[in-house]
């Protein structure tokens, strides 16, 4: 990199996402690169839920292109994930010649890595790659794509571990991994009127913080459960939150209790979840133990409360369970989110001990984002030399 700073560099990103202004280590990863490197450019290519054909400007200045895909409209969900994949490959095709590496993000942009020949290639694993983890013939194909890659990222170093312990790493050298640590001074200071409506709502009450309960796979009933059944707290779920799992708990408690005790923020954007994170008490984070996936998983939410001052409440998934041991401002219970009871007990030692929490939060501060700019500078320098 350091022979050709006078060659300006364009990077195409391809990715899956619900949007991108919901994708804060995307966001993360650009902003980053281009504060170190001022001859690198990048452009998004995604696809979204909506399905349209969409040219712009992301909110933090990245130009993007939605295209619009056949395949999505033709099949429904998470069906002919491959035909999907290469309709994806080939309606951008013709674009990604004018640009000098390609970076892919996320085990489902495989068909990139598998098709692109002669550009640098990073396959950025938001997620472990458990569709190649299936069977031999599956490994053998994710050894060849890693063989093809210049950079392997991993969101964390348990995830990484994983993979080799299971031997689907067979390059060493090709391998990083960035944790999903949070920009502590990047919070939207525009309070809307969902903001004010929760903050009237939760008036003086001590409050729980409940992000990403979108599936049960995050112990969505229990963690809310859990709230319910506790004196004198409540809670607040951002983002989205199963229709299923909402009427199972209206039909246990009433609408009228859940309303009392329970605020649905729905989807919201990234820089906006501090505002909610700094009203409460505690903040819960459960993975059931349903995959590697989720047993390895470190969230980005578990980062963001600690560093906004929010003891953590946490499972005993082997990556939570060692922050909590490394850093102590929290505390993790025997389960994987499955056991009511202990969520239960694990709430009320934060609150009984919130004093000590308390004292600790003026003088502790987790690592942000910006400590990893030496990997991120090695990463680029590995694909871009």
């Amino acid at each position: 990199m350091d022979k050709n700073k006078n060659k300006h560099y364009k990077v195409a990103l391809v990715l899956y996402t619900h949007g991108l202004d919901y994708d804060d280590r995307i966001r993360k990863e650009i902003l980053s690169i281009q504060k170190l490197y001022s001859n690198v450019s990048f452009k998004i290519f995604a696809v979204e839920p909506k399905n349209r054909e969409e040219d712009g400007t992301s909110s933090y200045g990245v130009p993007y292109r939605v295209p619009y895909l056949k395949s999505r409209d033709k099949y429904a969900g998470g069906t002919h994930i491959l035909a999907k994949a290469w309709d994806f490959y080939k309606t951008i095709k013709s674009d990604l010649n004018s640009f000098d590496a390609v970076w892919c993000a996320d085990p489902e942009t495989f068909i990139f890595v598998l098709m692109l020949h002669g550009k640098p290639i990073v396959w950025d694993l938001h997620e472990l790659p458990l569709v190649f983890m299936g069977n031999p013939i599956k490994r053998q194909l994710f050894r060849y794509l890693e063989s093809k890659c210049n950079v392997m990222i991993h969101a964390n170093e348990s995830r990484l571990k994983h993979l080799e312990k299971i031997g689907m790493i067979r390059f060493p050298d090709k391998q990083f991994f960035l944790r999903n640590y949070p920009q502590f001074n990047e919070i939207d200071d525009q309070y809307d009127e969902l903001y004010q409506r929760f903050i009237e709502w939760k008036g003086d009450s001590k409050c729980a913080y409940l992000q990403g309960l979108n599936d049960d796979k995050r112990a969505a009933y229990e963690s809310v459960k859990a709230v319910m059944s506790y004196n004198g707290l409540k809670g607040v779920v951002v983002g989205g939150f199963e229709d299923a799992i909402k009427n199972r708990l209206v039909d246990e408690f009433g609408n009228e209790s859940i309303e009392e005790k329970i605020f649905f923020t729905g989807r919201i954007k990234q820089l906006k979840t501090p505002q909610y994170i700094r009203q409460c008490h505690l903040s819960l984070v459960f993975y059931k133990n349903t995959s590697p996936n989720n047993w390895y998983c470190e969230p980005n939410r578990l980062f963001q409360s600690v560093n906004n001052g929010v003891p953590v409440l946490v499972g005993n998934n082997p990556p939570l369970k060692s922050f909590i041991k490394e850093n102590s401002f929290g505390t993790f219970v025997e389960t994987d989110g499955s056991d009511v009871q202990k969520i239960v007990e694990g709430i009320d030692y934060i609150c009984a001990n919130y004093e000590m929490f308390n004292q600790m939060r003026s003088s502790f501060r987790l690592s942000l984002w910006d400590s990893q700019d030496n990997t991120i500078a090695e990463i680029v320098n590995s694909f871009l030399r």
